[in-house]
């Protein structure tokens, strides 16, 4: 197994972000130039006040894919240059990474409230990916197995 394989999902969340940023972008662009429904000044950083919910949603994710993916980061980086990679850990960096992807797309397109426990929807995807990422960190410190 070639350790370097705990790369792709790495490779694959910068892509991710990139993909979100693009998204973003051409949404804000298409608002001000297409749609007229928004001015360039609405759209300063880091205001996400204006502009269509699409438009909010994809950039409060850009935005959060700057924050926990950042431990994903180090975490993969840790363990590659402790010498650290096995199968198991490139499951786990594989499964965060996917767990991520259906995470920007609920929150991006379909960001609602769960009824009557008041929490969002995407929730149920972001938890799961944080406790790999902490799952991956224990299991680096030789916690847990």
């Amino acid at each position: 197994m070639d350790p370097a394989l705990i790369f792709e999902p790495v490779i694959n969340m910068f892509w991710l972000t990139l993909a979100v940023f693009l998204f973003s972008f051409l949404m804000r662009h298409k608002s001000i130039l297409i749609d007229k429904t928004s001015k360039a000044d609405d759209y300063k950083i880091p205001v996400f006040n204006e502009g269509g919910e699409l438009i909010q949603n994809a950039q409060r994710n850009l935005t959060n894919l700057f924050e926990f993916p950042v431990l994903f980061y180090a975490v993969c980086l840790i363990i590659f240059v402790t010498g650290s990679v096995d199968e198991h850990f490139i499951d786990l960096a594989f499964y965060y990474f996917w767990i991520r992807v259906a995470h920007s797309l609920c929150h991006i397109f379909y960001n609602k409230i769960i009824p009557g426990i008041a929490i969002p929807v995407r929730s149920l995807l972001w938890v799961p990916s944080t406790l790999i990422i902490f799952w991956m960190a224990l299991r680096l410190s030789g916690i847990i197995f």
